[in-house]
Formats: C-alpha cells, structure tokens, sequence
C-alpha cells in the first residue's frame, strides 16, 4: 500500500483462468484497478503476424503460403487452449526448422541465396492438436 504510486503488477491470462485466479481470494478484485480485454485475433491478423515476423528476419513468404496458413488459423481459433502469437511464433519457428530440413537434402551447389531466405507453404505444417478430436475424461460431459 505504501509503494502503489510506484509499482505496477500485470495479471495476464486466458478470460475463464483469470476470473478463477480472482475468485480465489475475495479481496484481489478489489485491488486490481484496471481489467482489460482483448479479443482474440483473426486468421488475417495472425497472418498479418506471420508476415511481420518474416519481415523482421528478412524471409520471404512464398506465393501460395497465405491460402495454405488462413484455413490452419481458422482451425486454431477455435482450440480452447489457441495462444494466439504464441501459436503463430511457434508455427513460423516449425516453418524455419522444416526449411533448414528440406535445404540441407539438396545439394549445396544448387541452394541459392533466395532459397535460404524463402519459407514455401509446405514447410508449414498443421500442428496435430488442430486436426485430433479432444479427449475426454468420463462420460465427456462438460
């Protein structure tokens, strides 16, 4: 109470696990001076982010990578445990990694300065969660 003026405490989580976190003592509500919301992003923003983080590493996104990535995001979306950047970090980071996999089975002498700066829609790959039904533990109601 002494520090408030100097001291500020960010509390970030999904919606329902933050209103449980604040649920669990009955006096935190009351000291938290500001709830914001945000709204979860759209496929076109998480793409929107996927093109930024090329930009910033310099990479070129092939033709064809935005049909391939918008249907994944739409998928993702609806997951109850998406994470938004970090889902679109952790897709891009795979997309590097698949990259550097497919360029080293060719030979050197035909890997060019563009291939090494170019991520082709194939080197994203749907993350198995997006495509595998939850499972439930009893009779699956909820």
């Amino acid at each position: 109470e002494n520090h408030r003026d100097d001291m500020i405490v960010i509390f970030a989580g999904y919606p329902n696990e933050m209103e449980k976190f604040l649920l669990k003592n009955p006096g935190l509500r009351s000291r938290i001076a500001f709830h914001v919301s945000f709204d979860d992003y759209t496929a076109e923003e998480l793409f929107a982010i996927t093109e930024l983080m090329a930009n910033n590493k310099k990479i070129y996104l092939a033709e064809g990578t935005k049909e391939k990535l918008l249907p994944i995001y739409e998928t993702a979306l609806q997951d109850d445990d998406f994470g938004n950047g970090r889902f679109v970090r952790n897709l891009f980071e795979k997309a590097k990694m698949n990259q550097a996999t497919r360029l080293v089975a060719l030979d050197p002498d035909v890997v060019t300065k563009n291939d090494v700066m170019t991520l082709l829609p194939d080197d994203f790959v749907c993350p198995e969660f997006i495509n595998k039904p939850k499972r439930r533990i009893g009779f699956g109601y909820e």
